[in-house]
Formats: structure tokens, sequence, C-alpha cells
């Protein structure tokens, strides 16, 4: 879908901005791709787009969040090459892609890494449910959805 041109060029990524508001605002019935403001005025819509991302797989070959975060999803021999395991690496993997997986262990993956690791203190829950590096970050995880036009290095 395009852009509404009035808008102008304000996302930090238009195609991350189609890709999530477009299907978001289809399934939600509402024009979030020209009208992503409803998401800022509108507390319950904001809280429906929050939850249908998380449950909702990008493509229905792949997993949602959810199913990566309870333990639902079973990774493919696919998944393992790619190295995405079960655990928080794999569900970051999913929700942000190469905006943040397959790039080392670089500030903006491991700032979401530090926020999950933050609210598990929080909830009392130790550190170390949270699995070893690999499983915890995506680092070397190649992309479930990569949005780059050029491969990204997986060092």
């Amino acid at each position: 879908m395009p852009l509404n041109p009035m808008l102008g060029v304000f996302c930090w990524s238009c195609h991350r901005r189609n890709y999530n508001y477009g299907a978001t605002g289809e399934a939600l019935k509402e024009d979030l791709l020209n009208h992503p403001e409803y998401i800022e005025q509108n507390a319950t819509l904001a809280f429906e787009a929050a939850i249908w991302r998380w449950m909702t797989p990008i493509k229905k070959s792949q997993p949602s969040a959810h199913d990566i975060f309870v333990g639902n999803w079973k990774p493919t021999k696919n998944d393992t090459l790619s190295k995405r395991f079960p655990g928080f690496g794999a569900t970051m993997n999913v929700l942000y892609g190469d905006l943040v997986c397959g790039q080392g262990d670089i500030d903006a993956m491991n700032n979401i890494v530090s926020h999950y690791q933050y609210y598990l203190d929080l909830m009392g829950v130790g550190r170390e449910e949270a699995g070893p590096h690999e499983v915890l970050t995506c680092a070397e995880q190649r992309a479930f959805n990569p949005i780059t036009s050029t491969p990204v290095s997986s060092t």
C-alpha cells in the first residue's frame, strides 16, 4: 500500500510503517496507514493494535511473537540453520527483524534485552530463567522478515 504523500516522510522506516500499520489497520478496520496518529489518540485502539501485533504472525508460515514466547513454536530445520531457537531472542526477531537481529551485539538489540531483564527483575523472575545469551538475544539469528534490500551480516 502506498503511503499518504501528505504525511511527509517522518517515519524511521517507511517500509516498516507500511508493513506494520497497513496490515494492522486492515485487521482492525482502521485507516492506520494514512492516519497512524489514531493509535496515539485512542488508547483502546493502541491496545488492540499491540495485542493484534503480538498474536498475529507476519506470514502464515511463521510463528507469532506470542507463540514463540509461550513455547508453542518449534523451530524447523531452516530455523535452526538460521540460528533461530526458542526464547526471547526469537520473539524479538519476529517483532523487529533485521532492525536489531543478525548484527551481533548492537546497542538497539541490547537495549531491548536490558528492558526485558528489568521486567524480569520487577516480577521476581530470575534472569537465569531467560536462558543463555544465544537464546536471550538475536545477535546471530537470521531475520524472520528482513526489511533491508541487502543481506545483513551475521557477525
